[in-house]
C-alpha cells in the first residue's frame, strides 16, 4: 500500500527538520519547491523492486530499508535510509530494490524528469546529486567488504559505528530497525546478531537501555574491532 500524499510542497515541519547545514545542502535545498510531502505508515512500499524510477525522494523523519528477494527465497536488505538521505538517484530506468517503511515516515517526492531538467540548467546541483549517487556506489563496495572479510562481531561494531556516524552521535545509536533487519543487512542470523550485541554489552564495550537505543561505552574498543579484518 502506498503512503498518502499530504500537499503540494515541504511542510514548514519538513523544512525546518531539512535544514540547510553547509553550501551544498543549501543548494540541495532548493529541491524542496519542486517536490511533494508524502507520509507513511510502518510497513507501507514506498515503492517495488522493478517498479519504473519515476521519482527520487529524501527521507525528512522516520526510516526505510531497501532490500530484494534473493533466488533462495531469504531477504537482503542492502541500505537503511535515514533523515536527510536521498532514495532512488542511483536508479536506472527501474528501481532495483524494494524501500519499505520501518517507522511512520515522511518523505519529500521529487519527479524525476523535474529534478534532471533542473540539475541540467544547474550544474552545481547536478554536481552534488552525482556526489550522492557516487557516495551510495562506495557506500555498497563497502559492504561487500565487509559481508565477505569480517567476523560477526566485527559486521556489528562497523554497523553501529556507521550508524553513529550518520546521526550525528558519538555516542549513542537510535536502532530503528530490528534485530531481523539487522541480519539480514550483515548477513547474520536473528540470533548470531543478538548474541554479538550481548558480547559487547558483556565487554563493557557498549549498554543496552533498551531493543532500540545503544550507548556507546568504549569507542576505541570499538573502533579496534571494526578494524580487525
Amino acid at each position: 500500500m502506498y503512503g498518502t500524499l499530504r500537499v503540494a510542497t515541504p511542510t514548514s515541519q519538513a523544512r525546518a527538520q531539512a535544514l540547510p547545514t553547509s553550501p551544498a545542502a543549501d543548494e540541495l535545498a532548493v529541491l524542496d519547491r519542486f517536490g511533494t510531502v508524502q507520509s507513511l505508515r510502518r510497513d507501507e512500499i514506498l515503492f517495488h523492486e522493478c517498479d519504473p524510477a519515476e521519482c527520487y525522494f529524501k527521507v525528512v523523519s522516520g526510516a526505510i530499508r531497501s532490500s530484494r528477494l534473493l533466488a533462495d527465497g531469504r531477504r537482503h536488505i542492502s541500505d537503511f535510509f535515514l533523515p536527510g538521505d536521498f532514495i532512488g538517484l542511483d536508479a536506472g530506468t527501474n528501481y532495483r530494490f524494494s524501500a519499505e517503511v520501518m517507522t511512520d515516515t515522511t518523505v519529500v517526492r521529487y519527479a524525476r524528469r523535474k529534478i534532471e531538467a533542473l540539475a541540467s540548467q544547474q550544474p552545481r546541483l547536478g554536481s552534488h546529486l552525482l556526489t550522492i549517487a557516487c557516495h551510495k556506489l562506495a557506500t555498497a563496495q563497502q559492504q561487500l567488504l565487509l559481508l565477505g572479510r569480517k567476523t560477526a562481531d566485527e559486521r556489528i561494531a562497523s554497523f553501529l559505528l556507521d550508524l553513529a556516524e550518520r546521526i550525528g552521535k558519538a555516542d549513542r545509536v537510535s536502532l530503528p530497525m530490528s534485530r531481523t533487519d539487522i541480519a539480514d543487512h550483515l548477513g547474520l542470523t536473528m540470533e548470531t546478531v543478538s548474541r554479538g550485541f550481548s558480547h559487547l554489552k558483556s565487554e563493557g564495550i557498549i549498554a543496552l537501555e533498551n531493543s532500540h537505543q545503544i550507548v556507546i561505552r568504549d569507542r576505541e574498543a570499538l573502533e579496534d574491532l571494526a578494524e580487525a579484518a
